[in-house]
């Protein structure tokens, strides 16, 4: 799975995307803590 931008994500209904799952990715994670599009 891969997201192009959080909108994406969202819509996915995949938001917040943790390092540990399918889809996550560093350009989704602003803050570098793990957790994208929190």
């Amino acid at each position: 799975m891969y997201y192009k931008n959080c909108d994406a994500a969202r819509a996915a209904g995949a938001a917040p995307v943790y390092a540990w799952q399918p889809g996550y990715a560093a350009h989704l994670d602003r803050n570098g803590d793990g957790v994208g599009c929190e």
